[in-house]
């Protein structure tokens, strides 16, 4: 069959076209798969630390570990403050790329990224932060979730008593921040609720559609608590199909 050659050249530019999405789209995967590895052994290295007992050795060698360092950053409840240290894991690459063609956005490049951080007071750790920064899906929130230890005297004010173990999300200038914050006194199954990370949808066909995806089970504390408390959550979180599966689960 003869086939025009405007139509051959339109069939052999869709063809170009397609190939090179899936091109672009597997580099993403593969730099997504190699920091979403770094990403998580950060996680695995963070959460051994504990306030009170870790010391500035034992930080030390994690921030190096990971190319962190000395940071600026502070804490009241840390005062006086004897020193602290961030780390951040990311593809600056793949972030800088996403900021400049955010129509990549539909291909799965998502700016992304890991932080941790820690504060010392009196030559041990006093606080600890890992967090997981993404910019959300066009036209929608950025999203940060987050894990802090805090030292044993932080307590919740308006209960009037030492809190193991608090969950929370809120949206706050353009980001819809799930929270968790544990004290020396959670439980162990607390401390894995609040540092369980799954950051499989990084490197999936779907891409990562919903904060509920990277924090299950501290989503899913929070989807309980709502109930109690009669708070709605955001609908796009509970219409989703990756947020319903934690519901169901619970």
């Amino acid at each position: 069959m003869h086939i025009p050659s405007f139509a051959r050249s339109i069939l052999q530019g869709f063809l170009v076209f397609a190939a090179l999405v899936c091109v672009i789209f597997l580099a993403i995967l593969t730099i997504n798969f190699t920091f979403r590895r770094r990403a998580e052994k950060l996680l695995e290295d963070i959460r051994t630390l504990r306030p009170g007992q870790s010391t500035r050795a034992d930080v030390e060698r994690i921030m190096w570990q990971h190319g962190g360092g000395p940071s600026g950053a502070t804490a009241s409840f840390c005062s006086p403050s004897d020193g602290a240290y961030g780390v951040w894991v990311g593809s600056q690459t793949l972030n800088r790329i996403g900021r400049s063609a955010p129509l990549l956005r539909y291909l799965g490049l998502r700016q992304w990224g890991t932080t941790g951080t820690v504060i010392l007071r009196e030559g041990q750790v006093c606080f600890v932060q890992y967090a997981v920064g993404m910019a959300g899906p066009i036209g929608k929130l950025d999203w940060n979730i987050d894990t802090e230890l805090l030292p044993d005297e932080d307590i919740d004010i308006s209960m009037g008593q030492p809190a193991r173990y608090k969950v929370n999300t809120r949206d706050y200038k353009g980001v819809r921040r799930v929270h968790s914050e544990l004290t020396p006194k959670a439980t162990a199954e607390e401390r894995r609720r609040a540092f369980t990370y799954d950051f499989s949808c990084l490197t999936s066909m779907r891409g990562c559609q919903q904060p509920c995806e990277f924090s299950p089970l501290v989503w899913q504390d929070i989807y309980l608590q709502s109930l109690q408390s009669g708070y709605a959550l955001p609908a796009e979180e509970m219409n989703a199909v990756e947020c319903k599966v934690r519901v169901a689960s619970h």
